[in-house]
């Protein structure tokens, strides 16, 4: 598949910072993995969608809106009986206006989401259960296209800016997944979805 130039650039740029996100996430294979990518997914959405809420839409993106989740994420949460993560670091945001990086990193998201959606699905999991956030990601797709093509054509578009927001977006959602892991290591329980 052939890459539109600005695309391309920016996963050739943030790749080492996507590698190593998509390694500690992994894969899930129960009801516990399961539980704890969630609970990381919170951690990193959750602040980073809040943030997002204050803040206008990039020039060129004004008739475009993000893919926002966490609604779906908090519902989800509640239905392994998972608490809503509490005190967050706040998102950290790198100089320049590189927020187009951002974007690319939550919305590139919808692509993985179709896999992970199958995954969940497979332990019982499903789009008004437990997994609402990825189907509705997977379901989105059409807005990931609807940004890249925006992305592809805004007149004010900076490289090297949009790479550092999105690798911040990648070590922000890396240090929420680890986290995730190390307040599960502390407090393993077994997940099952309430009747």
């Amino acid at each position: 598949m052939d890459l539109s130039p600005r695309r391309l650039g920016l996963k050739t740029r943030t790749a080492d910072a996507h590698h190593a996100l998509d390694t500690m996430i992994g894969g899930f294979d129960t009801a516990e993995n399961y539980a704890r990518y969630l609970d990381g997914m919170a951690r990193f959405r959750l602040p980073v969608e809040a943030w997002l809420a204050t803040q206008p839409l990039p020039a060129g993106f004004e008739d475009w809106h993000p893919g926002l989740y966490a609604e779906e994420l908090l519902a989800d949460l509640d239905d392994l009986g998972l608490a809503v993560p509490a005190d967050l670091p706040p998102f950290v945001l790198p100089e320049g206006s590189g927020v187009i990086g951002l974007h690319y990193v939550l919305e590139g998201s919808a692509l993985g989401a179709r896999l992970l959606a199958k995954r969940a699905q497979a332990l019982g999991f499903t789009d008004v259960r437990g997994a609402r956030h990825l189907f509705a990601q997977a379901r989105n797709f059409s807005n990931w296209r609807a940004f890249s093509d925006r992305m592809e054509n805004v007149c004010v578009y900076d490289e090297t800016a949009a790479a550092a927001w999105a690798d911040t977006a990648f070590d922000y959602a890396r240090n929420a997944f680890e986290s995730s892991m190390n307040a599960h290591r502390l407090y393993r329980r077994p997940v099952e979805l309430r009747p």
